[in-house]
């Protein structure tokens, strides 16, 4: 079984970037105040919802910031350089008192100096080397790694969740018009037969009230139809939202497609496993189990000796000593060189925080792997209630299917009945409620048909099944 999976291909973006050129510089957007009638098929849609959503680029911005950190971590390895300069004044200079040396009759005076000088300079290099972390660097680059997969992992599911609420909220859109559609007939009929009333009344073959009662029928389906319409706005309104359009008044948006089932043959244990595989909830999970290796490792090197090679290089002033005056052409330089190991003892101490955390790091990866089979067992199990419900409104709609078409049958039956006078209004109107009802009953049944196919592709973790999937006849 194949499936598509992964981030949408290039020609989506390449897609998005030419409807929103045709938004930006069509008539529509040049004639503000004659609004006019932006067409998008699903595939535009779905290209200009991934081009303009906000949420897609801030997951952008997060792989960005995730590989930085990544570069970050594995600098870690190389030495690392510091320059620094100090300026010091001092407000009073210490000087060591003079004393007489006296041999022999003979004496000498030692004047005092000054110790330091008054406002000394010191420019310095430092260098410092890891040469060996037992671990550490290598769990830090790690930890980064993983980040920056889990930033990947979530852009890629930003952009197929997006993908499949634009086509849940398309086809609702596309639902609440031919709801419309049904309802303007239903109305059509029902002014059909008002008419047909008229005409037998004026004929003087009913009374009035067939005509009062048909005209009725007319005025009180009429709030239904306007709610249907209403109901179209409302999708389309859903479906700007997705696609972050927000200047609706510049022009009209239609959306353009088929409410029309496409039938899959789908081999269970192969979804399942795939889903295993791919499963957004799944993948974030193993991430976290992983974050939480990393981190137990990590916990463990920082137990361990750190040994750094280190080098300074300092420039210091020279001053008088008699005078105590600043030297500034001339300078000191001394270089320094050297191994450091340094020993967490702290870490041999049971008590101590470090071996506290390395504890509670295992604990957490413990409880991490334990809940896994848990979460995989949830999966199998909502996988098989998706395929339950797909085969339930696939099953539906075939029976729809026939539905319609004999209560279609059915009112044409009733509908040359009543202008022949065998029947009454009210067996054409009941007619007319059952065609009306199967109509509407097999589209509702092809959305939840369409809805549990998306259904099934969040639980599998893609946005469209593979072509070789779809049934033959």
């Amino acid at each position: 079984m194949k499936v598509q999976s992964g981030r949408p291909h290039h020609w989506v973006w390449v897609l998005g970037a030419t409807v929103l050129c045709l938004l930006l510089f069509s008539p529509a957007m040049s004639q503000r105040g004659n609004a006019e009638t932006i067409r998008l098929t699903l595939d535009e849609a779905i290209a200009l919802g991934l081009r303009n959503s906000p949420s897609v680029k801030s997951k952008l911005i997060a792989v960005e910031a995730s590989h930085a950190d990544v570069r970050a971590a594995k600098s870690s390895y190389y030495p690392d350089f510091s320059a620094n300069a100090n300026w010091t004044h001092y407000f009073e200079q210490s000087r060591s008192p003079g004393f007489t040396i006296g041999t022999n009759g003979d004496t000498i005076d030692i004047p005092g100096s000054f110790v330091f000088a008054s406002d000394p300079i010191r420019v310095g290099l430092d260098f410092t080397q890891p040469i060996y972390t037992f671990g550490r660097i290598k769990q830090g680059v790690g930890l980064a790694q993983e980040g920056l997969n889990l930033a990947q992992l979530d852009l890629s599911e930003e952009e197929r969740s997006l993908i499949v609420d634009i086509k849940r909220a398309f086809y609702g859109y596309i639902l609440s018009k031919e709801l419309v559609s049904v309802q303007e007939e239903t109305l059509s009929q029902r002014e059909d037969a008002l008419r047909v009333a008229q005409e037998r009344y004026d004929a003087g073959l009913v009374p009035d009230f067939e005509v009062l009662s048909a005209e009725s029928d007319v005025e009180n389906f009429k709030p239904e139809l306007i709610s249907a319409r209403n109901q179209v706005e409302l999708a389309l309104l859903a479906v700007k939202d997705l696609l972050n359009i927000t200047d609706v008044q510049d022009y009209d948006l239609e959306l353009i497609g088929e409410l029309t089932p496409v039938y899959f043959d789908f081999d269970r244990e192969s979804l399942i496993d795939r889903a295993i595989e791919r499963n957004y909830d799944l993948k974030q999970y193993r991430s976290s189990i992983n974050f939480a290796q990393y981190q137990a490792s990590l916990k463990k090197a920082e137990q361990l000796p750190l040994i750094k090679a280190f080098s300074n290089y300092t420039l210091n002033s020279t001053f008088n000593t008699a005078t105590g005056a600043n030297v500034y052409t001339n300078w000191d330089d001394l270089l320094t060189v050297g191994v450091n190991v340094s020993i967490p003892l702290s870490a041999l101490i049971p008590y101590s925080r470090e071996s506290s955390e390395k504890l509670k790091s295992s604990l957490n990866l413990a409880e991490l792997e334990a809940n896994l089979i848990s979460i995989e067992n949830s999966i199998r199990i909502g996988i098989e209630g998706i395929l339950l419900k797909v085969q339930e409104e696939e099953a539906k709609i075939k029976s729809s299917q026939k539905t319609v078409e004999l209560s279609s049958r059915l009112y044409e039956s009733a509908s040359e009945q009543f202008a022949s006078g065998y029947i009454t209004r009210l067996e054409l109107k009941e007619a007319e409620i059952r065609l009306n009802s199967a109509r509407i009953g097999y589209l509702t049944a092809v959305f939840n048909y369409i809805n549990a196919l998306y259904d099934l592709m969040n639980t599998v973790s893609i946005y469209e099944f593979d072509a070789d999937m779809r049934r033959s006849s």
